[in-house]
């Protein structure tokens, strides 16, 4: 045998031999075991609930660092709020839906739970406003206003707000970009087109099907309207203070707050120090609709103690509110005056028609289903079908807090008006803000 033929036998038998202890050895040595928590989610300490809600999972596998766990309901990821080996809280998020609920820890595969059930409730945001004063415009929260007291809506879903101590009228378009129509942050008394115009205290403003804007102007004793074109006009009011009946020009006013028309056009002015209902026809005559001086009528259930807020319903009845006889009347479409809700004495109290008690009724507006929405010091309350009232959002103490209807925030919000899909929105006076209800 060659030398080449015993070193390639001597190699290969080595070569063999170690390949065969190396596959014994591979094939003996146990596969490691994965010490990693294995995440599950045994229950949900409940299976539904609304926006913000609170919800424990209990588990394993988790790990005690908020950052790391991700909880998410239907898709939507929710806000941790502590975090265990074992549970985890997180708030419901809003609108989530129905569906399963979900954890992923670090890079780990998702997890899926038990299905939780979103339950809809009425939730208050900011749509306009930083609620810094001011007179900016902008889009949402970037734009300012400075004491906003009226508000309406068109049938384009477009908001109109009465910025007070700007003297001016704010757009806001459904995207919640804010302009300036009318006025130009100086009181004033001049009419003419957008910021050539000027008002002093504009309060109550609404709008009618064709576009044009209705604004009873406070401090000037006025009627204003606005067209299409921003073309700013007096058509009632001599500017004087009074109480006097008339064409358009002659008439007078002392202050009026609120403004609102009906199906046929016709425009009602809560003419607050008169204490009275003025009516203004489509030609322009102004005649005295309703007054405390009608005899008999002078009592804390049919008189009126200074009328703030106005509204009409399909029906053609007038609603307002009577801000120092703490009720809400109604005025039927032949002339008939009754309380609907109120006692005549001041404080939030919730209970049907007069047992039902108001602390600052301001303004009012009337939803698709008929409900009534008031603005009453710091909160909103709702009058039903029934005359059941209830606090529908805020809270007795001012203040300036979104969420949950019942526990949200407002400061003296004054101006209040409905869409066509039942939400609410308010000019929140105190918080230089505009805010949303909606059902969600």
């Amino acid at each position: 045998m060659s030398i080449f033929s015993t070193r390639h036998a001597f190699y290969l038998s080595l070569f063999c031999g170690f390949y065969f202890f190396s596959s014994c050895s591979k094939k003996d040595k146990p596969a490691p075991v994965d010490n990693t928590p294995k995440i599950t989610i045994t229950s949900l300490s409940a299976d539904s609930g609304v926006y913000n809600a609170s919800i424990t999972i209990t588990g394993t596998g988790f790990i005690n660092d908020m950052t790391r766990d991700r909880v998410f309901f239907n898709g939507k990821e929710a806000k941790v709020t502590s975090a265990g080996n074992t549970q985890i809280t997180a708030l419901v998020p809003l609108a989530a839906g129905t569906g399963k609920l979900t954890l992923k820890v670090d890079a780990a595969a998702e997890v899926s739970g038990p299905v939780f059930n979103y339950k809809q409730s009425w939730i208050v945001s900011t749509i306009a406003g930083s609620g810094a004063e001011g007179f900016a415009d902008g889009s949402g929260t970037a734009a300012t206003f400075h004491s906003p007291v009226g508000i309406t809506i068109d049938d384009a879903g477009n908001l109109f707000v009465t910025d007070e101590k700007n003297g001016a009228v704010r757009k806001i378009t459904i995207d919640g970009k804010v302009t300036t129509i009318a006025g130009n942050g100086v009181s004033g008394n001049a009419d003419g087109k957008g910021a050539a115009a000027s008002f002093y205290n504009p309060a109550g403003i609404c709008a009618d099907k064709a576009g044009n804007l209705y604004i009873a102007d406070y401090a000037n004793n006025l009627i204003r309207k606005i067209d299409a074109s921003a073309n700013v006009t007096t058509i009632a009011g001599t500017g004087a203070i009074g109480f006097t009946n008339g064409a358009g020009s002659k008439a007078s006013f002392t202050g009026p707050t609120g403004v609102a028309i009906n199906g046929s056009g016709e425009l009602f002015v809560a003419d607050f120090v008169n204490e009275a209902i003025r009516k203004i026809a489509k030609d322009l005559t102004v005649s005295t609709f309703a007054s405390s001086l009608i005899p008999g009528v002078d009592d804390h259930l049919h008189g009126f103690h200074f009328p703030e807020g106005i509204a009409t319903d399909k029906n053609e009845n007038i609603y307002f509110t009577d801000l120092t006889g703490y009720t809400i009347k109604k005025i039927s479409s032949s002339g008939a005056i009754s309380a609907i809700a109120g006692n005549g004495v001041r404080g939030i109290v919730n209970g049907q028609g007069n047992k039902a008690g108001f602390e600052e009724p301001k303004a009012l507006t009337i939803d698709k289903d008929g409900n009534i929405y008031v603005t009453d010091k710091n909160q909103i309350r709702k009058i039903d079908k029934d005359a059941n009232v209830n606090v529908f959002a805020g809270q007795s103490s001012a203040g300036a807090v979104n969420g949950a209807a019942l526990a949200s925030g407002f400061n003296e919000p004054n101006g209040i008006a409905a869409d066509k899909d039942g939400n609410i929105y308010v000019a929140d006076t105190g918080n230089s803000l505009i805010r949303k209800i909606a059902f969600q």
